[in-house]
């Protein structure tokens, strides 16, 4: 076969390479990823990509280096540098949890949730490099948002990107969960989001190796065989920094829907259900610290609530 010079060879055999790899997860949009590659390589937009052009020698070169990384594992926005997020560029590197699409979905959950209140606070668990926090600190400019984590390099990227997009109403802070915040917050969060450590210690050699191999360990794991410890924990904490009617989102694999939601229950918070994208990459479970006029703790909810 002889050597992809043109545009379109160059997206074909990018395309075959990525769909052939077995290191990615398998709804991965491999003629999109060589598309943008390739446009990167050129300093083009994609829509500027025109089939018949035939790139330099080095950007063909570069270009299918960049494709065998990626085929080896390596994650997307590794290669560019960036991921787009809620319509933010946020910068990323190696260190720390790769910002997920999918967390779009707990971002709207919010919002939806906390809108119509004038000044919430809003705290963002386990909060890695603070995608949702500074996600619902840009729509929601009067709220007071604070990200929690206990991994300094995901704190450290988040506060770059805070201040490289000038989001000024948001907080990074280490430490372990609902420690990491001022005591003053107590009985004051309106909403609390979290995309916490939830998979089995177990299940780690099955993840795909661009999470396997990419991901900080302690980001995916709280290492007990169920995976739950630190879910469980940030919800019997709730109800202490909740104030009546503050809600609890957490984002996790619809597998442990039922289990999660059990959990939210018995640590005194109300279900209200969960929500879920088209796409079903993962779910949001949401609860609720009932106020006086609410309903008792642990009524069910439907799951579209």
């Amino acid at each position: 076969m002889s050597e992809p010079r043109t545009v379109a060879r160059l997206i074909d055999v990018g395309e075959r390479v990525l769909d052939d790899s077995t290191h990615l997860f398998e709804d991965h949009d491999s003629r999109s990823d060589a598309q943008e590659l390739l446009a990167m390589c050129m300093g083009v937009d994609v829509d500027d990509l025109d089939d018949d052009d035939e790139p330099s020698r080095r950007v063909r070169e570069r270009f299918l280096s960049l494709i065998a990384r990626r085929a080896a594992g390596e994650p997307f926005p590794f290669l560019t540098g960036y991921i787009e997020f809620w319509g933010l560029e946020l910068r990323v590197r190696p260190g720390a949890f790769v910002p997920r699409p999918s967390s779009e979905l707990t971002v709207a959950r919010a919002l939806k949730r906390i809108r119509r209140r004038r000044a919430p606070v809003v705290v963002d668990l386990a909060t890695g490099a603070g995608p949702i926090a500074m996600a619902i600190a840009s729509e929601l400019p009067n709220a007071d948002v604070w990200g929690a984590d206990i991994q300094d390099e995901g704190l450290q990227l988040a506060r770059y990107n805070a201040r490289r997009l000038g989001i000024r109403n948001v907080h990074f802070r280490r430490g372990d969960l609902w420690d990491a915040l001022p005591a003053r917050l107590r009985g004051t969060v309106d909403l609390m989001t979290g995309h916490i450590p939830y998979v089995p210690k177990d299940e780690l050699d099955d993840l795909p190796s661009e999470v396997r191999d990419f991901e900080p360990v302690d980001t995916l794991t709280d290492w007990t065989k169920g995976g739950l410890s630190l879910i469980e924990r940030a919800l019997n904490e709730a109800p202490q920094w909740l104030r009546p009617g503050g809600w609890v989102l957490l984002e996790l694999s619809d597998d442990l829907g039922t289990k999660v939601r059990r959990l939210a229950r018995k640590a005194g918070l109300a279900d209200h259900g969960v929500a879920m994208d088209d796409d079903r990459l993962s779910i949001v479970v949401e609860s609720r610290l009932e106020d006086a006029d609410g309903a008792a703790a642990g009524r069910r909810r439907s799951p579209r609530d």
